[in-house]
């Protein structure tokens, strides 16, 4: 004997009925690819905030030259100067002639700071007035030959010892003079030249020991028989002590 019971819940007639009633299951959650390194990276909020990375500042902080901005001397500001540790000048110049008026041509030009700039615009006037005392009134300075004036080396090109005033672009060898009657002279030859030669030379080294620091002509070591070497390096604990040889 069967009896039909009354049947109320769907879910208990057919199974496929209540199969097709379930609710669909979550979206998987795909999971975050590995980092370089084989580790996973966080996703969502905990994921670290890039940052941009700093520009680098390309502006170059150099010193204006008050000889160049008024005049005094002729040439152009140089980007800085850096060789190694021991070398280099921050604000260099390139100058072609020195003096405001009758300005003095270099017959290349030379590398200095405005240290050295400043002085030799001052130079310029006493080395002009020796040329006319031993030349005359109407001589004129038509070229200065110069050894080199930044050089990365060592005192007197030594493989030892302090660095010279060379390597900061404060210092400049004069070797020769050219006037405007097609003659000139060397300082090799004219040291110990003729009596005209001599008394320039001689007032050319006279006046630069009354401006630079360090003056070193033939009287002062060989190396210097064909070269007069100047510069503004500091001597003694308070830079005032000079050197004139």
């Amino acid at each position: 004997m069967f009896f039909l019971l009354p049947v109320s819940d769907p879910y208990l007639v057919s199974p496929s009925f209540a199969k097709a009633r379930e609710l669909p299951k979550a979206v998987p959650i795909p999971a975050p690819a590995p980092s370089r390194n084989g580790t996973r990276e966080p996703l969502g909020n905990n994921a670290p905030i890039q940052k941009p990375a700093p520009q680098k500042d390309e502006r170059v902080y150099q010193v204006a030259c008050p000889a160049l901005m008024n005049g005094d001397v002729e040439g152009k500001l140089q980007p800085p100067l850096g060789d190694g540790p021991q070398c280099g000048a921050h604000s260099p110049l390139s100058l072609t002639a020195i003096g405001k008026t009758e300005p003095l041509k270099f017959a290349n030009a030379v590398t200095t700071n405005c240290a050295m700039a400043v002085t030799l615009a001052q130079w310029s006037d006493n080395v002009k007035q020796a040329a006319k005392e031993t030349y005359g009134e109407n001589i004129r300075i038509t070229e200065i030959g110069t050894g080199p004036g930044y050089q990365c080396r060592k005192v007197n090109g030594a493989t030892e010892g302090r660095v010279s005033e060379h390597a900061f672009a404060n210092a400049l060898d004069i070797m020769s003079f050219k006037f405007s009657d097609g003659s000139g002279t060397h300082l090799e030859s004219g040291w110990n030249g003729s009596e005209r030669e001599k008394k320039f030379w001689h007032a050319v080294h006279k006046s630069s020991c009354e401006l630079f620091m360090t003056v070193i002509g033939p009287d002062g070591d060989e190396a210097h028989r064909t070269n007069m070497h100047l510069d503004q390096g500091c001597h003694g604990k308070s830079c005032l002590a000079r050197i004139c040889q």
